[in-house]
């Protein structure tokens, strides 16, 4: 009997998915965006049905639900058996999930069978787990056809994209920057003004006649507000839909990550995928957790960009991205029953696993026992399923040695959904010792990690001329993420610096000029001293106007030519500063970087001056290039993001060393502003 229910549950798992009807009238294109959004109640009853069931977990602990549910996934087994017995280059849960999917469903399309070509290309793909398991499936299916991609993300090196939108996982967009296409604005986001145009015009030089797969598996942060996530991730996924419909060639195939259905949109989306495609069908793969809303749209025979694109241009020339996608009245009922049907389908799949995961709650470790058996059924079930093998190292996206450059800067979330809602409506005060305590115990964790002097020559920083490249982008106004520094210090910086009156410093020029040459141990006369503290102080809210006016000071500087360098407060927190401090390091043969103060902030030195004229003319150019400028073909006004490879400059032997001390200023900048407003 109890081997019944195992395999009954094995068939389940491996069996959820629904297939549409597709012969569908097509709607008139004028009708995009014309109403106002609609609601079937039959749907928002399933809605509420379902957040009712949401509702029973506020008081959990976050990370204490999630490794219960962890615990008690049918499929829990399948990632680890599958790492240490296949041995995929990037494997995470996603990868598990688009493979299932690619030998589910048949995506290779006949004509890359018959070309013996397959090119795809992979919208919001971060950190690029799709495009791994599908290299891993083409080189154990399909050797014999050349398969090339292209993929989209939030760039992770774009320092105004941030947490909790980007991605800090950049291995393998980090050995293949080469295969990412970032758009005009080189932000990498769906919604910049023109991206569909790039991206096609990117494709269509890339490969002759489109892309045979297109994936979209982007999503955005509902923590907040996990009972309306698909109305949060609406408009990503209207966006991805219309990128891809833009660019999959004649009889391709387009696979989209949703969550629910009972919007209209998702209605309306769904409705139009029908028509433009020969085969629809939504899938739950057996290693997505069945207690989340995830689904994926599987769209097969590309009916053809021709009958798209009077949609994709209404959807993009329209203001009234807020209206229904198109009127009730264009959407026959026949679809909508069978859509409900489905839709009911996933609801109740997800409403059983939330509600058998709080019964188990209380039993945990019976319950443990019962459902190991079924997970390692199902495990063995995927790797026999789907003929899962090793791929010979040279097949692989990306070599394992780039496996140590992945950064966790992710926090356990150690408090109820209930709780983190409180602390949303905490007065200031409150809010200001919590993230004082916070600060606190980072720096005191911290500060004996730093030495006093970190030392290095300049035959230890390897940079060449010809690597120069002047990247123009989205103006940087803010810094939310960084390579140089942890990202959620950065997160607690802009919060504080928001919120709380800033504070000036408690030292001026002179003080800290002797204290960083007593620090040196420096007598000698003559030193060019640059003093960068107060020129910080006062743009500390415009990284843009920061930057220049910190390398105009240091150029001016610079041009003196004295032996010895003093650079006080320089913020090293973006690759545009880095480069800098690089290249000065190259010109002199010994610096020096200062561990920060509290109260007299951080400092480099530099000492034996080089006459290197081509990296000063360099930095000259820099300089030009970083206030923005008005770009004829975005209609906005970009600015220099970057102007060394971003791989050149988190290999240098001091990166580490810029890291904890920028994780240091920033903890030793915003606790006295955070102590100055409690104390208040």
């Amino acid at each position: 009997m109890a081997s019944n229910i195992i395999h009954f549950e094995k068939d389940i798992e491996f069996s959820k998915k629904v297939v549409l009807n597709t012969s569908k009238k097509f709607p008139d294109p004028k009708f995009i965006f014309s109403e106002t959004s609609w609601k079937l109640d039959q749907f928002q009853n399933l809605k509420t049905k379902l957040n009712f069931v949401k509702h029973k977990l506020n008081d959990f602990i976050l990370e204490e639900w999630h490794e219960h549910t962890s615990k008690m996934n049918p499929s829990g087994l399948v990632v680890n058996h599958v790492r240490k017995h296949i041995h995929p280059d990037f494997l995470t849960q996603a990868w598990c999930k688009f493979y299932e999917i690619m030998c589910n469903s048949s995506l290779v399309s006949q004509k890359s069978l018959l070309t013996g070509n397959m090119c795809s290309v992979h919208l919001c793909e971060a950190p690029g787990a799709f495009i791994s398991a599908l290299n891993h499936f083409m080189a154990l299916n399909h050797q014999s056809i050349k398969f090339d991609w292209l993929a989209m993300t939030l760039n992770p090196y774009h320092e105004s994209n941030g947490h909790p939108d980007t991605v800090s996982d950049d291995r393998l967009i980090f050995s293949t920057i080469d295969k990412w296409e970032f758009g005009p604005d080189y932000t990498g986001d769906i919604f910049q003004p023109r991206y569909h145009e790039h991206l096609y015009e990117t494709i269509s030089k890339k490969f002759d006649n489109g892309a045979s797969l297109v994936t979209a598996d982007g999503s955005i942060d509902c923590s907040d507000d996990p009972g309306e996530q698909e109305n949060i991730v609406m408009s990503l996924h209207n966006y991805e839909m219309m990128v891809a419909l833009n660019i999959i060639q004649n009889g391709g195939s387009f696979v989209l990550k949703m969550f629910t259905i009972f919007e209209c949109n998702t209605i309306c989306r769904i409705y139009l995928l029908c028509c433009l495609f020969q085969s629809v069908e939504i899938q739950k793969p057996a290693t997505s957790k069945s207690g989340n809303s995830e689904v994926y749209v599987v769209c097969k025979g590309y009916m053809g960009r021709s009958l798209a694109t009077p949609y994709i241009q209404m959807f993009f020339k329209s203001k009234n991205h807020d209206n229904a996608l198109l009127p009730l009245s264009q959407i026959p009922n026949n679809f909508i029953d069978e859509l409900y049907n489905c839709s009911s389908y996933f609801c109740d799949l997800q409403i059983k696993t939330i509600e058998k995961n709080i019964i188990t709650w209380n039993n945990k470790n019976e319950s443990y026992k019962e459902i190991n058996e079924i997970q390692r059924i199902i495990c063995q079930e995927y790797v026999n399923r789907y003929k899962l093998k090793p791929i010979r190292w040279d097949q692989d996206v990306i070599s394992s040695s780039n496996w140590s450059r992945a950064r966790n800067n992710k926090r356990k979330i150690n408090i109820s959904y209930s709780e983190k809602l409180r602390r949303r409506d905490l007065c200031l005060q409150e809010e200001a010792v919590l993230l004082y305590q916070e600060i606190v115990n980072f720096s005191n964790s911290k500060t004996n990690e730093c030495h006093e002097i970190l030392w290095g020559r300049c035959d230890q920083v390897s940079l060449n001329i010809s690597n120069v490249k002047y990247c123009l982008g989205k103006p940087v106004i803010q810094v939310r993420s960084s390579k140089f520094c942890n990202d959620s210090l950065l997160q607690y910086r802009i919060k504080i610096i928001n919120k709380f009156p800033c504070i000036d410093s408690l030292s001026n020029s002179e003080s800290r000029i002797l204290y960083f040459k007593t620090k040196l141990n420096y007598s000698k006369n003559g030193i060019n001293i640059c003093d960068l503290t107060d020129t910080y102080a006062k743009n500390r809210n415009n990284n843009v106007i920061l930057q220049y006016s910190c390398l105009f000071n240091i150029l001016e500087t610079l041009q003196q030519k004295s032996e010895d360098f003093l650079l006080i407060g320089y913020p090293l927190y973006t690759q545009i500063a880095v480069a800098c401090f690089f290249v000065i390091a190259s010109m002199f043969d010994t610096f020096a970087i200062i561990k920060p103060d509290r109260n007299f902030g951080h400092a480099f030195a530099f000492f034996g001056f080089k006459n290197l004229e081509n990296w000063l003319n360099i930095l000259s150019e820099v300089l030009k290039y970083i206030l923005p400028r008005n770009d004829s073909y975005t209609r906005s006004k970009l600015a220099l993001v970057s102007w060394l490879p971003i791989q050149q400059l988190v290999k240098q032997r001091s990166h580490l060393d810029i890291v904890l001390l920028n994780n240091l200023c920033i903890a030793y900048e915003v606790e006295p502003i955070l102590l100055s407003f409690i104390q208040s």
